[in-house]
């Protein structure tokens, strides 16, 4: 494992990462402004990086990828929801919460770090690994829009005659409308189809893409500034768990389903990154976990610095 480059990846993103916290702690950016930044990063930079990705595929290697899909589908979807059932049974932990820490679970911040981190050290097949996991999880977050939507249904009381709006709706609709989900989709359908991106058009996405990765890791700086810290056993926990068991499944996922791919290395350390920064938002929406999900974001950032290294060696 080149040290060297492992410290050059992951200095610049505890740098800017620093930087936007300590610009939230100074109230250079208000609510409004860190909010926009975020749109900016996961609503135009990051869909723009993740479709010029997806088009730069071989359709030959593209269409190898069916079993290492299956393992992210499992190591996603399907482990929330085995997550959520279990963690319900916790007394403590049923209603929203356990939806909550379900989702810290099964989802991570690729969306945010993947191209900073994994780009240096890995190089081109980065945007591939990326944009199949980044699909992975926008398959995750709609199941658990409809469990919260549905959860926030049962406390309480529709007003008489204002029917109320179906959980399983709100919960497609907010998947189908996010670009994170539809924008590697319409990349892999040009892949297949054999067609490619002009120069000129693959270069204009490449110019507002450039902007994922500073400006994603700076908001995420910001949304830090924004909470209050609370260490606790159960933020360390599951903050321990978020980086470990996800990646320990899909490590176990690969071998089991005898995955061989260019783009099996890079998933697995996509697996192990921090907590989504959904979740945090989430937790404030509904109500739920709030300081514990923002406490679980600080701690599994911090603990960049030992997981890439550990799955870089683990996934030689």
């Amino acid at each position: 494992m080149n040290i060297g480059g492992l410290v050059g990846a992951l200095v610049p993103v505890f740098f800017v990462l620093a930087l936007g916290y300590f610009a939230g702690k100074r109230n250079a950016f208000d609510a409004d402004q860190s909010a926009g930044l975020s749109k900016l990063a996961l609503s135009f930079a990051l869909p723009a990086s993740l479709f010029v990705s997806m088009t730069e595929i071989r359709k030959e290697l593209l269409l190898e990828q069916g079993r290492l899909v299956l393992a992210l589908v499992i190591a996603h979807p399907v482990l929330f929801l085995l997550a959520w059932i279990l963690l319900r049974q916790v007394r403590s932990l049923r209603g929203t919460a356990s939806i909550i820490y379900a989702l810290a679970l099964a989802t991570s911040a690729t969306p945010i770090f993947g191209f900073a981190v994994l780009e240096p050290l890995l190089g081109a097949t980065a945007g591939g690994a990326v944009g199949l996991v980044a699909l992975a999880i926008n398959l995750t977050v709609p199941l658990a829009v409809v469990l919260l939507e549905m959860d926030a249904a049962g406390k309480q009381t529709e007003a008489a005659g204002s029917p109320k709006k179906s959980p399983v709706l709100a919960g497609l609709n907010a998947g189908l409308k996010s670009p994170l989900l539809w924008a590697p989709i319409l990349g892999i359908t040009i892949t297949l189809t054999g067609h490619h991106l002009p120069t000129a058009a693959a270069a204009c996405f490449d110019l507002i893409g450039s902007a994922t990765s500073g400006v994603a890791v700076f908001a995420v700086g910001l949304v830090l500034a924004a909470h209050p810290v609370r260490v606790s056993g159960g933020v360390l926990a599951g903050s321990i768990a978020r980086v470990s068991v996800q990646s320990a499944l899909f490590f176990a996922l690969l071998h089991l389903l005898h995955v061989v791919s260019p783009f099996a290395r890079e998933a697995l350390v996509c697996c192990s990154f921090p907590l989504a920064t959904v979740v945090v938002l989430f937790a404030a929406r509904y109500k739920a976990a709030e300081a514990e999900s923002a406490s679980m974001l600080l701690i599994s950032t911090l603990l960049l610095a030992a997981t890439v290294p550990a799955m870089m060696w683990l996934s030689q």
